[in-house]
């Protein structure tokens, strides 16, 4: 195999290895060796895994190949290397969370999302990057670069997960989002995430952020594969008391259908004082794609806009207090400062704030059901402005200050307060050559419309088929 066969492999679709491994031109061994030697290269430079897991991947490929020789039923993913957020638990193999905290913690148990990898046939590449505890930049575990510009950010907190798909160093990952950190870097990386809906993938062994905000996100390059990840991964699971026991929604079944007929909302409404001119240009060229498919396209105001970034707030940092409480109390010194600033915050917000903002979700949802009577996707950016400095928690627009986190609540954090499912894909770039996402977002459990929506613009577009220069 040529070294532009073996680049090629790397960056295949799921769609196609999965072909191609049923056809037999090509082994699951040797699609997990090409991966891995591109890991070899280029993870020392991106940062991309914290632990790799080449044993275990080859031993998990060879198994695949057994399968496929007996003519055993596949599953899902068999053979596709995979990459997961080193938050998630896995047995015998070190689950660090990104942080200093406890950085050989060995579960003796797999998550349930690692579960279902494994049965639908995965093999395990490695842990992935992460912020620290899925919060915070920290210097234990260095973020991966903006593989499109290596000053730039790759966002946060599931990184690390972006950046093996956008680099051809995974073909698909999962990561967690709590309030967009699976769709944050999807945005800024050039790659696809999609959060299903709260409850609809089960996060027993993924370690918490907060309790009623977390969602698991998959990461791939295709909208296609990001469903058929989404399909693998989902599941009522009784050993967790969020699990939704809706049954799973057929994701697949819509990737192919048009857009016509669709009735389509434009996110309008957001707070903030302006947007970078890139996000503007991005939004309205992909608004003309969607009107040329078909859709019926309608500008409206999310609801409670205004109250997100609080909401967001008071519910999630003293949820993580919680969750950390122990730590905070024993190892404080080993947290990261960013982290150790963010806990003590969530320590002293007031009981009366977290009911009042859990209280006020139920109002947000009450207004999404009312705007999904008359709309079948809520459409719009997922973010303000584009990828910022590498480290820096805020950039400049027109001459201001913006803070990143406080941005992100009304763009991404609104989805995980209500609950509902939402997809970031590749539309454009910006002036600087990085990537700039679009956002789409819809019914609870109605992943499928979602991916409709998703698949038609991808496949009107090229924007999927752009690699960065790794």
């Amino acid at each position: 195999m040529t070294a532009r066969d073996e680049l090629e492999l790397c960056y295949a679709s799921i769609s196609d290895v999965a072909g191609m491994l049923t056809r037999r031109e090509i082994s699951a061994v040797e699609i997990t060796e090409a991966v891995l030697r591109r890991i070899e290269h280029h993870n020392d430079d991106m940062r991309v895994y914290i632990t790799v897991t080449a044993d275990l991947a080859l031993a998990q490929a060879r198994g695949a190949d057994r399968d496929i020789a007996r003519g055993a039923p596949l599953g899902l993913l068999r053979g596709i290397p995979v990459a997961l957020k080193d938050n998630i638990a896995t047995r015998g193999i070190r689950t660090t969370c990104g942080s200093a905290v406890d950085p050989d913690w060995v579960p003796d148990e797999d998550a349930a999302v690692y579960s279902r990898l494994r049965e639908a046939g995965a093999t395990l590449l490695g842990k992935a990057s992460l912020y620290e505890y899925a919060f915070s930049l920290n210097d234990a575990f260095p973020q991966p670069p903006n593989p499109w510009r290596r000053d730039r950010s790759s966002a946060g907190s599931s990184s690390g997960s972006a950046v093996a798909v956008a680099t051809g160093m995974a073909h698909g990952a999962i990561g967690s989002d709590t309030g967009g950190s699976g769709r944050a870097p999807a945005n800024v990386n050039g790659v696809v995430g999609f959060k299903g809906t709260f409850g609809l993938v089960s996060r027993r062994g993924v370690v918490p952020l907060s309790y009623s905000l977390d969602h698991v996100t998959v990461f791939a390059r295709r909208v296609a594969d990001a469903a058929l990840l989404l399909q693998a991964v989902s599941g009522h699971d009784p050993r967790d008391p969020q699990s939704s026991s809706v049954p799973v929604p057929d994701v697949r079944a819509a990737i192919g259908s048009d857009m016509r007929g669709l009735r389509v909302a434009r996110a309008r409404g957001y707070t903030h004082e302006g947007i970078d001119p890139d996000v503007t240009r991005v939004i309205d060229e992909a608004f003309d794609v969607l009107r040329r498919l078909g859709a019926t396209i309608e500008d409206v105001r999310l609801p409670l806009i205004e109250q997100c970034s609080g909401m967001q707030a008071a519910i999630m940092l003293p949820e993580a207090a919680a969750i950390h409480y122990e730590r905070l109390r024993d190892a404080p010194e080993r947290l990261g400062d960013s982290a150790l600033m963010r806990l003590d915050l969530g320590s002293v917000i007031p009981a009366t704030a977290y009911i009042n903002a859990q209280q006020a979700r139920g109002v947000l949802r009450d207004a999404f059901r009312t705007l999904f009577e008359s709309h079948d996707a809520i459409v719009g950016p997922a973010n303000a402005v584009r990828a910022g400095e590498a480290g820096a928690w805020t950039t400049t627009l027109d001459g201001r200050t913006i803070d990143l986190r406080a941005v992100g609540p009304e763009y991404t954090g609104i989805y995980n307060l209500a609950g509902n499912p939402a997809i970031v894909i590749p539309a454009g770039f910006s002036s600087e050559g990085t990537p700039i996402g679009l956002q789409i977002a819809g019914r609870w459990f109605d992943e499928a419309t979602v991916a409709r929506v998703a698949h038609a613009f991808e496949q009107a577009t090229d924007w999927h088929q752009r690699r960065p220069p790794v």
